[in-house]
């Protein structure tokens, strides 16, 4: 993971695919399910801007690949989810997953041009500047704050303790610079009320995972992180999650409420899945597109009331030796954005116990969770089969 990395993506993602295969302690031949979430928002080149199940299955030779999946709507975690009843239900021995991201600095879900056309509800916002993926979170947050009475200083303390779990990860891009409160509060505004330390940071990178059985789990070297609740964001008229492709063709009011609805949805089929609840869970991987989507993700999974997220990650709660550890590798804020793929490494690393000086005291269960926007997803990953 880095920025203007010189090793081309489909490399970068052999390389990753291959770690993840001798991590598990099986053979490339013994993979026979694959699901990634390829392409968006990277562009057209396969091997190159993004990886495709084909390219990467004619590339690594893989000759035994009986289950697939190849989903352009949602994110990685639909892809997890994938995998999981796939292999619920024997379509496959061993699956991996892989998110790779090939996105140069400065890039936007939206670039401006001069002759871009302000078609449909475009014509109503992109004259005036508004084209970019933040300027339709904004609005969201600022209702936030004006609903509930948070501030831009109590959004600093998440923002600063994620960069403490960075800098503990050496995979982390912003592993060797530290950010202060003083930092946060005097950085330049990029959609008001947003900083730039509000912002995912993006990279070329590729993260993979294998998933298996819980049976075959149990004899591989590594200890399992077993998946004991799994839940999906739910669609109700007027509130639908939008695919990503939705951010550039104009969202329209109800972000606020989409967002809301996606979390408190995904944890209702968390729990009822899982038998845990909210006061089970001893850390939280939570997805961070925008420093702001951790209150959202908070309160709909219900780990606190609505409008109290902004308290509850005050005085050393989220830290990584805090009462209840949130993003402890950095997050899409300080590690990278890999589209929720880091979140989902990092619950598996905890509950193996594997995450080295990012490691919390206590990870018997740990709540992952990512699409706040899309159509997401969730996972509850514990040490021992429920």
């Amino acid at each position: 993971m880095g920025r203007y990395l010189t090793r081309p993506l489909g490399l970068l993602t052999k390389d990753a695919v291959l770690t993840a295969i001798e991590d598990a302690g099986i053979r490339p031949e013994d993979v026979d399910g694959a699901a990634t979430f390829p392409a968006y928002p990277e562009g057209p080149t396969d091997g190159t801007k993004f990886i495709s199940m084909a390219w990467l299955v004619h590339n690594l030779g893989f000759d035994n690949v009986r289950w697939w999946a190849e989903t352009q709507t949602g994110n990685v975690s639909t892809a997890i989810e994938q995998a999981a009843h796939a292999l619920a239900h024997n379509r496959c021995n061993y699956a991996v997953v892989w998110r790779a991201m090939s996105f140069a600095a400065g890039g936007s879900y939206q670039p401006m041009h001069n002759d871009l056309e302000a078609q449909g509800n475009l014509a109503y916002t992109l004259p005036y500047g508004k084209a970019s993926a933040i300027a339709e979170f904004a609005p969201a947050y600022m209702r936030y704050m004006k609903l509930y009475g948070a501030k831009r200083e109590h959004l600093a303390t998440l923002a600063v303790a994620q960069r403490k779990g960075a800098n503990l990860n050496p995979n982390a891009h912003f592993r060797d610079t530290p950010l202060t409160f003083d930092e946060y509060m005097s950085a330049r505004m990029i959609a008001d009320p947003m900083c730039l330390f509000d912002c995912d940071i993006p990279v070329d990178g590729v993260a993979a995972i294998i998933m298996t059985t819980a049976d075959r789990a149990k004899d591989l070297p590594n200890p399992p992180a077993y998946i004991t609740g799994l839940g999906q964001s739910g669609i109700k008229k007027g509130i639908e999650p939008r695919s990503i492709s939705g951010l550039v063709s104009g969202i329209g009011p109800r972000m606020f409420e989409q967002m809301e609805h996606t979390a408190e949805t995904i944890g209702e089929s968390l729990w009822s899945t899982s038998g845990l609840r909210p006061s089970d869970i001893d850390a939280a991987m939570l997805y961070d597109g925008w420093a702001p989507d951790v209150y959202f993700w908070l309160e709909g999974l219900g780990f606190c009331g609505k409008g109290e997220a902004f308290e509850f990650i005050q005085n050393g709660r989220m830290e990584i030796d805090g009462e209840f550890p949130i993003n402890t590798f950095g997050g899409n804020l300080s590690e990278g954005r890999l589209h929720g793929m880091g979140h989902w490494v990092e619950a598996a690393l905890q509950v193996q116990g594997r995450a080295g000086k990012r490691q919390i005291k206590k990870a018997d269960h740990v709540a992952v969770a990512s699409g706040l926007m899309n159509l997401g997803s969730g996972a509850i990953l514990s040490k021992s089969p429920l």
